[in-house]
């Protein structure tokens, strides 16, 4: 036979080889070469880099939302990294309703209805959860919201008054307190007569007092009514101003039937005036 190498084996000794190797594989199983892991969040990109599962940011006055701002405004968006796909984002604290969150995107909103007032809550604080979109494994970010001052206008209690006062009343007669006030913690407001003061015949002073000026008398017959534009200014550097009306009438007296009965021939004769046009 040539220089070639040849093994033969009987039919008996290949099935004795064939029974070994399955006992083999019966002390040895075949196990797969994967697994699978429990999935979960991992921790936060957004509104701030959170390294764990659960924990907390706060968002400082660079990124603060201003008081004032309109229903649906963008707070902040809450974003999860996770093994898997995140959804859906929840709102577990609403901030006693001041959000509304986009359980697709984390983008949380200001609620219909809502408003934010830097003077009553300077801070706002939410809770969101984030569930991994394939085991349900899940975390939760507090977050802290800033909410920033914005000057606001003084504001008088009321925007029409009405006032009497009797017929040649002289200098330094209370015509009525008209005060306003301001949200702003710590500005001060001047009082002044915009129009409706020609002869200038009123003094408004500081403490919100209306009076008959200085050398002045109210005079019926010359001027029965008056419509005094009162102003409030604050002392921010950008002034804001409050407006109330003040109609005054000038009666012979401003007490008992008489002034009721001048009002309501007043009331009655523009009744009827506009009816003749």
């Amino acid at each position: 036979m040539g220089g070639g190498f040849q093994l033969l084996y009987t039919n008996y000794e290949i099935d004795q080889i064939a029974k070994r190797d399955e006992r083999k594989s019966d002390v040895f199983p075949v196990f797969p070469l994967f697994f699978s892991p429990e999935a979960a969040v991992t921790g936060w990109t957004a509104p701030g880099v959170i390294a764990t599962t659960d924990g907390s940011f706060t968002i400082l006055a660079e990124n603060a939302i201003a008081e004032g701002s309109a229903v649906g405004t963008s707070l902040f968006t809450a974003t999860a990294t996770a093994d898997n796909a995140v959804g859906p984002y929840i709102l577990v604290d609403d901030a006693g309703g001041k959000g509304t969150i986009d359980g697709g995107t984390g983008v949380v909103s200001l609620a219909t209805g809502q408003t934010l007032d830097f003077e009553t809550a300077p801070t706002l604080i939410f809770g969101v959860k984030a569930t991994d979109g394939t085991d349900n494994g899940v975390g939760t970010a507090t977050i802290t919201l800033t909410i920033s001052d914005v000057n606001e206008a003084p504001a008088y209690v009321e925007a029409q008054f009405t006032a009497c006062v009797e017929d040649n009343s002289g200098a330094d007669t209370l015509v009525g307190t008209y005060t306003a006030t301001d949200p702003d913690a710590g500005d001060s407001i001047t009082y002044s007569i915009a129009t409706g003061d020609t002869n200038s015949e009123f003094a408004y002073g500081t403490d919100g007092q209306l009076k008959v000026a200085p050398s002045k008398t109210l005079d019926k017959s010359a001027t029965p009514t008056y419509t005094l534009v009162l102003h409030a200014t604050d002392d921010d550097a950008a002034p804001l101003i409050g407006t109330a009306t003040v109609t005054l009438s000038v009666e012979s007296t401003c007490s008992g039937a008489e002034a009721i009965g001048a009002m309501f021939a007043s009331v009655l004769l523009s009744a009827i005036f506009s009816c003749l046009i």
